[in-house]
């Protein structure tokens, strides 16, 4: 009876893990044609595919820690850098080709967030905490978050100037 329980308990989890494989490896069929439209190669979108993960990943840990922490809800609200972060990244997976363009929001920006927030809250978990390490923690946090905000603003008056060139050049 004993072995019975076991045997089944190994095959729920074993039927658990199968699924979680397949969510994280399906593909959205309409995403891959349009990348392969774009040019991309197999290995490109698989490359650009990790990335964004990576980066989706990123984001979603500056958000929780947004929102369980007052400090950063108020700067969030000041800059819009998560929003804008989030915005960014969807119109880079709509257009991997921007990916480019927005390198160091993808490979520096993102990741020096995360860093920095797991920092503060370290800085800010500490029973003698140093304030002024904290402030200028949060110093840090403000600037990056404001320079995500503008990464996303520049990207939507390229993207303006594209479509204003288009109208009147016919």
């Amino acid at each position: 009876m004993e072995i019975i329980i076991v045997l089944i308990i190994v095959m729920v989890v074993l039927i658990l893990w199968l699924i979680n494989a397949y969510k994280k490896e399906k593909n959205n069929p309409k995403l891959m044609q349009q990348y392969q439209a774009q040019g991309l190669s197999d290995h490109d979108i698989a490359i650009f595919r990790s990335t964004m993960n990576e980066a989706k990943v990123q984001i979603k840990t500056w958000e929780k820690s947004v929102k369980k922490d007052a400090d950063l809800q108020v700067i969030e609200r000041v800059t819009g850098g998560l929003k804008s972060a989030k915005k960014l990244f969807q119109l880079i997976v709509k257009n991997p080709r921007t990916a480019l363009l927005n390198h160091d929001f993808l490979y520096k920006n993102l990741p020096t967030m995360v860093e920095l927030i797991e920092t503060y809250e370290n800085i800010k978990s500490v029973d003698k905490l140093d304030e002024a390490l904290l402030i200028e923690t949060k110093k840090l946090v403000k600037s990056l978050s404001e320079k995500i905000a503008k990464n996303y603003e520049s990207e939507l008056s390229d993207d303006l100037e594209k479509i204003k060139n288009e109208v009147e050049n016919g």
